[in-house]
């Protein structure tokens, strides 16, 4: 319950939900305020050059790994891949966040840990043939890392339950786990909170942020004025970060 009732919540003060129901409001009651602040709040949150001035503040840095660092596992945090039937096969199917994937790849590949934790379980309300973490394991093994370095925890729906449920996997794999450092791996705009549960968990982690969308390129000088829907996406995802750590603070998540 509590999983639905934060995304009907995330759903309903999104900045295009708010700027939609002012529309609704003016349209039925035609009084011209409810038409101006969605006006004024569709230019603000469209306006690309505020929308990476407020990333840039809020976006975890991520962290510059020695040639010789060495962690003891990657740890993946779903929320980027699903699947879907065409012509009766299975598809994996990535979203924007799938830097989480590539960098985790290419740090393992480098050496920097011979181990991968992915957690992630299924969509509970949409729905998902498969939880997450077993089809990123299945993309990970197309990607030629062996399947003795993965591990998965399949069960978590939210970014404490990721926490949490990882805690138990590693409590269960390994008995020196506390002793232990992780590279956790995340969004820039995701890895407050995460890192947040994961040190609540007990777990030392370092914050390795992915699919930073502060630095994303401008473009020319128009570019960086002009209306684009990535200023209000990155808004949304911020603003959900926001409600995300109140609400996981007032129920002792973090």
């Amino acid at each position: 319950m509590f999983y639905f009732l934060s995304k009907v919540l995330y759903a309903l003060v999104a900045p295009i939900s708010v700027i939609i129901i002012l529309f609704l409001v003016y349209i039925f009651t035609k009084i011209k305020s409810y038409l101006w602040w969605g006006f004024g709040l569709l230019v603000f949150f469209s306006n690309p050059y505020l929308s990476q001035l407020m990333m840039s503040w809020y976006e975890v840095k991520p962290v510059v790994v020695a040639k010789n660092e060495k962690y003891d596992a990657l740890i993946i945090l779903g929320g980027f891949v699903t699947n879907y039937k065409i012509d009766n096969q299975m598809r994996i199917n990535f979203s924007d966040g799938n830097d989480r994937m590539m960098q985790a790849m290419d740090l393992y590949k480098r050496g920097v840990s011979n181990r991968i934790i992915y957690t992630a379980g299924a969509d509970t309300i949409f729905g998902s043939y498969k939880p997450e973490a077993e089809l990123g394991r299945a993309f990970l093994l197309k990607a030629c890392i062996p399947d003795s370095a993965i591990w998965i925890e399949t069960a978590s729906i939210n970014t404490y339950q990721n926490a949490v449920f990882t805690q138990s996997l590693l409590e269960h794999k390994d008995p020196q786990w506390q002793k232990k450092k992780y590279l956790l791996i995340t969004s820039g705009f995701h890895m407050r909170r995460a890192m947040a549960c994961f040190e609540k968990a007990g777990l030392n982690v370092t914050p390795y942020s992915t699919d930073l969308r502060s630095i994303r390129s401008k473009g020319n000088i128009l570019n960086t004025f002009l209306p684009t829907y990535g200023g209000i996406e990155n808004w949304t995802y911020v603003i959900k970060e926001w409600i995300g750590l109140v609400v996981y603070k007032l129920k002792g998540y973090i």
